[in-house]
């Protein structure tokens, strides 16, 4: 009788076990899966604000209307590329240029119409150039090219390809063809000059071109 119920017992303690077992197992199995779907949900929202971060930065540095850099986009580039030349040894040079009569335009045809001459003209910069020049939108009808291992007469050679495609270019827009020209002011990089001395001596030949006439190319050379 005695090994009855003791045999009864060691049956019960086994089926419960077994089912305490099959309880855990099935907890771990329950956990596993909640680890799996927690791990990627969050690979999913890093892989999100990623993405968002890094177009909240490019907003930061581009310009919406014409896609180029804007200021604060060109300066990170542009400080760079300074530093290599003088690691180099190697020319750099920057031309500044400027739609001429841009406002007359605007008050003409509205600003729509500027906006569309905008984006052609920095289409055809970003045609006309290489990759690995620098091209900026430094403010309103006023951009600027950094160009990387190029003489002074190789940047006055692509000042004038740019002067007279612009020039010679027709810009249809709501029934009427649009033209303008462009003003250009060309400076080398010295030794030891900073970017923004640079800037600024492309910005005085820039000057003297619309004082000259406008549709025109100088250079600073001091």
């Amino acid at each position: 009788m005695l090994h009855s119920v003791s045999a009864a017992a060691l049956f019960v303690d086994k089926h419960e076990d077994g089912a305490v077992a099959g309880i855990r197992q099935s907890l771990y199995l329950n956990l596993l899966i909640c680890l799996i779907v927690t791990s990627i949900v969050i690979a999913l929202v890093s892989l999100v604000m990623a993405r968002y971060q890094r177009r909240i930065s490019a907003l930061a540095t581009t310009d919406l209307l014409t896609r180029l850099p804007n200021r604060r986009g060109f300066e990170l580039l542009a400080n760079q590329a300074v530093q290599e030349a003088r690691r180099t040894a190697n020319p750099l040079c920057a031309l500044m240029l400027d739609l001429d009569n841009f406002k007359l335009l605007n008050d003409s045809h509205g600003h729509m119409a500027g906006d569309e001459v905008l984006r052609h003209f920095a289409s055809t910069l970003q045609n006309t150039v290489r990759k690995s020049d620098i091209i900026c939108r430094w403010g309103g009808e006023e951009f600027i090219l950094l160009l990387k291992d190029t003489s002074p007469e190789q940047a006055r050679e692509l000042g004038e390809k740019i002067r007279q495609l612009t020039e010679q270019s027709s810009i249809h827009f709501n029934n009427a063809d649009l033209r303008i020209t462009t003003s250009l002011g060309l400076a080398k990089l010295h030794d030891e000059e900073s970017l923004e001395q640079l800037i600024t001596r492309a910005d005085r030949a820039l000057y003297r071109a619309k004082q000259s006439g406008r549709n025109r190319l100088c250079e600073e050379t001091l």
